[in-house]
């Protein structure tokens, strides 16, 4: 059913105004249903066998509204982190989860730092950054990724359909896009 939703009309005009726009699951029961399931498919993909969640952000980056959880998963091994000079460094790959309808996109390895005071630096869900295929050296954790999300009936979203523009007239209000407005727009945008 969520591929269905992925481009169906209706559910991009709730998605584009921040309306969950499945009414399935966890869904059906609100955003407080919807923000526990997502926790839980959290969870599941950092316990998967070459899987660490590095950091999983909830709180919308602590102002405005982001319509996805913004995941980050690293390898288990620690192969993908470094530190030197109170930084850390950690080598990954970014996950956005819908928190709108059961939907995901997975982006290219990125790395994340962290320093002393809380300083530090993350990048942000981009449409050309979408992978539709496991990145080189990651083609194990992208399977356990892709197992994860189909035991919680999660569909993950490739770049032909997330490219795909909306209907005319339809607004995002989103730092993270601009019109022409496309269905990755619509569900994954944030507004500070």
């Amino acid at each position: 059913m969520s591929r269905k939703l992925t481009t169906d009309p209706a559910a991009l005009r709730s998605a584009a105004n921040d309306q969950l726009a499945s009414t399935e699951g966890a869904w059906a029961g609100g955003a407080v249903a919807v923000e526990g399931f997502l926790r839980q498919v959290v969870a599941d993909i950092g316990r998967m066998p070459t899987l660490s969640v590095a950091d999983a952000e909830f709180r919308h980056y602590s102002s405005g509204y982001a319509s996805y959880i913004d995941v980050f998963i690293t390898k288990r091994d620690g192969s993908m982190c470094r530190s030197d000079s109170g930084w850390t460094e950690v080598g990954g790959l970014p996950l956005a989860l819908s928190r709108l309808a059961p939907l995901a996109a997975l982006f290219k390895p990125d790395v994340r730092s962290s320093g002393p005071g809380g300083a530090g630096s993350r990048g942000m869900p981009d449409l050309s950054l979408v992978t539709d295929a496991a990145p080189p050296g990651w083609e194990e954790e992208f399977r356990q990724i892709g197992q994860a999300l189909d035991r919680h009936d999660v569909a993950l979203l490739g770049s032909q359909v997330l490219s795909l523009r909306l209907e005319a007239g339809l607004r995002v209000e989103t730092n993270l896009g601009s019109p022409p407005y496309s269905v990755f727009d619509a569900w994954f945008h944030w507004m500070d």
